[in-house]
């Protein structure tokens, strides 16, 4: 059973509707992607610039933050990809659990802002992806990194991890997707019967959002849904699912198609749950390091 903070936040959401807004298809859903362009891009605060490294710099346009341990050598380097459905920019919350885990865990984390849609789509996106990708692992000097997402940053690293297999780049030494958005074409039976519980999205959404974001590609091209590519020759993997979460069918999926992934769901749980503070995040956050940590020795 959630804990009861990881209880309330999913009522209060799912009451108040102040995400599923956000994430519901329709009219509205372009003014809302505009409404938001047209505000400051969140990034990490006061708190974390005062207690971290953090730095950013330029990469064909785009910012790229860093965010690193002052006090000590990082535990991991670790390559984020952040979720917003492709078409919303990194979150505070986002940037918390970064910190956080920069903080406590001793991660150097460096989170690209990439390009979004519907200014852009899969086909550019993932090809300003490899190409930072190449960059950051030059810059890494041959050291070892993880690579990791959540939601529709998830579905980004796997595809990222394909394209890099597919291609000869440098690959991380392990995989971490949370709450992975892997297939934008909700059509599982399942999802439907999820929704009225997740507080966060909805299947109109992620199926607008993944229309504008796929362009001229066809759903099924592993650039939008790495369900459908090959999960062959891939790093080691930790995967997040929460049952009060329409993308959960998509992890799910995942450990059918690969059961040597390491998958963690529990009922309940809204989405993106990993990166929140509830007693469960905290939990899976510890795993997290463990298992960047076990695949970078």
């Amino acid at each position: 059973m959630p804990s009861f903070i990881a209880s309330l936040t999913g009522f209060v959401l799912r009451t108040t509707g102040i995400y599923r807004k956000l994430f519901t298809g329709g009219p509205q859903f372009q003014t809302n992607i505009a409404k938001s362009r047209a505000q400051p891009t969140p990034e990490p605060n006061a708190k974390a610039r005062g207690s971290l490294h953090v730095a950013h710099t330029e990469f064909a346009g785009r910012t790229v933050w860093t965010l690193a341990p002052k006090d000590r050598e990082p535990t991991a380097h670790i390559l984020y990809w952040h979720g917003g459905g492709y078409v919303y920019p990194a979150a505070a919350v986002h940037w918390d659990f970064l910190a956080h885990m920069a903080k406590v865990h001793g991660w150097s984390v460096t989170a690209p802002l990439y390009p979004l849609a519907p200014e852009s789509n899969a086909e550019k996106a993932t090809q300003w992806a490899m190409d930072f990708t190449r960059a950051y692992t030059d810059g890494l000097g041959g050291k070892a990194f993880v690579m990791g997402g959540d939601s529709a940053g998830g579905g980004l690293a796997a595809a990222v991890a394909q394209l890099a297999r597919d291609t000869g780049c440098a690959q991380a030494r392990a995989l971490i997707l949370i709450c992975p958005w892997l297939n934008l074409d909700p059509a599982h039976p399942e999802q439907a019967q999820i929704e009225p519980r997740d507080g966060i999205l909805t299947i109109s959404g992620i199926t607008d959002a993944g229309r504008i974001y796929a362009g001229n590609l066809p759903l099924t091209d592993m650039r939008c849904s790495p369900l459908f590519g090959s999960w062959d020759n891939l790093p080691p993997i930790l995967a997040f699912g929460g049952g009060n979460d329409i993308l959960v069918t998509d992890a799910r999926a995942l450990k059918a198609k690969h059961p040597t992934v390491a998958y963690r769901e529990l009922a309940g749980m809204l989405h993106d749950w990993p990166i929140f503070t509830f007693r469960e995040s905290r939990a899976a956050q510890v795993e997290m390091a463990a298992f960047a940590a076990s695949a970078l020795t």
